[in-house]
């Protein structure tokens, strides 16, 4: 979906090798114009996934399946990383044998593995960046473990390295400082100074990156969007802001636990602005005060729960929209990395449960459904994971797709509307014609949803001229006009309604309905003006009828456009014959 923001029109990853300078110095969305303006609020800075498409450009050329292969390939290493930190982390102070603590990790990587929010990244080549933020924080995390066991510096050195790395893959990796000293604090026996001394250096590093994100975008002088569909919080009060984040973190909790109804957008109006009169607010605020509740009273006893919440919401933190507006109100790649504090809880209850049960039939009993129960869980996930792959086979795909998960998104119902336009291309008439009936309708949904969408007035007309009602197309595009009259789509837009008056002014004239022909051909002329083919037939029409003046009127208008025009001389020639007599 977005390959064409990092890959294909990204004038820098195109570059090759050679762009790799312009990546790392510059916004990511700087490639798309090799202007350095803010796409987005505050601006975006994760070079490597980008370094890496820019590698693969220069290697093998623009072939999505090599993308898609490495991306696999990253989410693999990722889950095999996320095991070995799992098993270190159950080992501490834990007296169970191996066999058992490796089934309580295997079984939370195979539920964060097979999670169907995570599509979204994996799928989507663009993805990459999350993928390789987790990637390089787990290999961080092992290595700084290692450095606690060993006191080994080259340990610390690669777990440095291996952290930058991750927040070069993107920002959100900065709450992983916090994260850092949770984890040896949680899962180690090294002292309150150990911990402070060996995590000082990560903020060390997250500060550098800072100032190399400075310097990459410090000349970006765009300005913050005013549009509802870039900045959600647009027109909400302080109030409606709070409410709204709150209730789309209960959103982000429902899509853990029943992660079925996917969509790549949850734009206005899928997640209306609320108020602390919506239930569902003061149900999202007590859940999440709960929750960091029991984190807090379990904090001394060193609980896994208490980190596994924790983790949760430190790295939720800075995409919660809470402390920065990031774009939007939702979207499933955000709980990627936070998830994995959701994975742990489940599957430590369901043993903690097993231990607590006296008898073996009751064991056997409740291994056999928790057995059931949690392949029952793995299979619904992958299956829908799979068709989550059908729906992501391309744009046209997916945009229709997701009209049924998300029907109330703006942008949602507009980019299926521009899919069925571009499916209807080479169809015969009636599919053609069904399809682009299917656009209408979606794009009335988009614009009851958002009446100040320009593009849905743009497409609206689009599909009323494929389906040759240049009168309805003609409506929606002066709505549009309206609405943005130096908007560049009407260059060509003009061009089509100017021509078709043109033809259909030339066809009444042949059939000598001159006075159909003189309003055809001036409705042309008002969609293109500069026509000279226009206002010379304009003077013939006028001259047939025998009003001289109006002909003379265009024949001059021609000569004045192009002064070499032999035919518009002959008709001012013909007219002044005229006059003499």
């Amino acid at each position: 979906m977005d390959d064409f923001i990092v890959i294909v029109k990204n004038n820098f990853t195109q570059k090759g090798f050679s762009g790799i300078w312009k990546i790392v110095s510059n916004d990511t969305f700087a490639g798309m114009t090799e202007s350095n303006i803010m796409v987005l609020s505050g601006g975006r800075y994760r070079p490597l996934s980008l370094v890496s498409f820019a590698i693969e450009h220069q290697l093998w050329g623009n072939i999505p399946s090599i993308s898609h292969l490495i991306n696999v390939a990253v989410y693999i290493l990722s889950g095999i990383f996320l095991f070995k930190f799992l098993k270190i982390i159950l080992e501490f102070k834990n007296s169970e044998k191996p066999q058992r603590l490796n089934l309580k990790a295997g079984l939370i990587t195979l539920l964060f593995i097979s999670l169907p929010s995570h599509s979204e990244p994996v799928i989507n080549i663009k993805g990459r960046d999350d993928l390789m933020c987790l990637m390089f924080f787990l290999l961080a995390i092992l290595q700084l473990i290692n450095f606690i066991r060993s006191h080994s510096n080259s340990n610390l050195f690669f777990s440095s390295l291996f952290f930058f790395l991750s927040l070069m893959s993107k920002e959100t990796a900065l709450t992983f400082v916090i994260i850092f000293p949770l984890i040896l604090y949680f899962f180690t026996n090294a002292g309150k100074n150990k911990i402070i001394t060996s995590t000082s250096i990560y903020f060390s590093i997250a500060l550098l990156f800072l100032f190399f994100r400075y310097l990459a975008i410090i000349d970006n002088h765009g300005i913050p969007s005013n549009d509802i569909l870039n900045n959600p919080f647009v027109n909400a009060n302080a109030e409606q802001r709070i409410a709204t984040i709150l209730l789309s973190w209960l959103y982000y909790f429902r899509l853990l636990v029943l992660p079925f109804q996917l969509s790549y957008d949850y734009n206005f109006n899928q997640i209306p602005i609320t108020n602390f009169a919506d239930w569902r607010v003061i149900l999202s605020l007590c859940l999440h005060l709960v929750l960091f509740l029991i984190a807090i009273l379990l904090f001394k006893k060193k609980s896994i729960y208490s980190f596994a919440i924790l983790f949760y919401i430190i790295t939720f933190s800075i995409l919660s929209n809470l402390f920065f507006n990031i774009g939007t109100i939702f979207a499933e790649r955000f709980i990627f990395i936070p998830s994995i504090g959701y994975c742990i809880v489940p599957v430590i209850i369901g043993f903690s449960i097993l231990e607590k049960l006296k008898t073996q039939v009751l064991v056997n009993l409740y291994k056999g459904l928790a057995i059931t129960f949690f392949l029952s869980i793995l299979l619904l996930h992958n299956i829908r994971n799979i068709a989550r792959c059908r729906d992501w086979k391309d744009n046209n795909t997916l945009f229709i797709a997701d009209t049924k998960s998300t029907p109330n998104s703006a942008k949602i119902q507009l980019n299926a509307a521009i899919a069925c336009i571009n499916l209807s291309s080479n169809k015969d008439s009636v599919e053609r014609d069904s399809l682009l009936n299917k656009a209408i309708n979606y794009l009335h949904k988009g614009i009851n949803i958002y009446p100040d969408y320009i593009e849905g007035y743009i497409n609206m007309g689009v599909s009323y001229i494929r389906l040759n009602d240049i009168d309805s197309a003609e409506i929606w595009w002066n709505k549009a006009r309206k609405m943005n009259p130096d908007h560049q789509g009407f260059l060509d837009y003009d061009k089509i309604l100017s021509n078709h008056y043109f033809t259909a002014g030339l066809k009444f004239g042949t059939d000598r309905n001159f006075k159909e022909s003189i309003s055809n051909m001036l409705r042309a002329l008002h969609y293109d003006p500069m026509n000279i083919e226009i206002l010379y037939n304009l003077g013939g029409a006028y001259f047939t009828i025998q009003k001289n003046d109006s002909a003379k009127y265009f024949f001059q208008k021609v000569l004045t456009k192009n002064p070499s025009y032999q035919k518009a001389k002959e008709g001012l020639s013909a007219i002044e014959m005229l006059q003499r007599k």
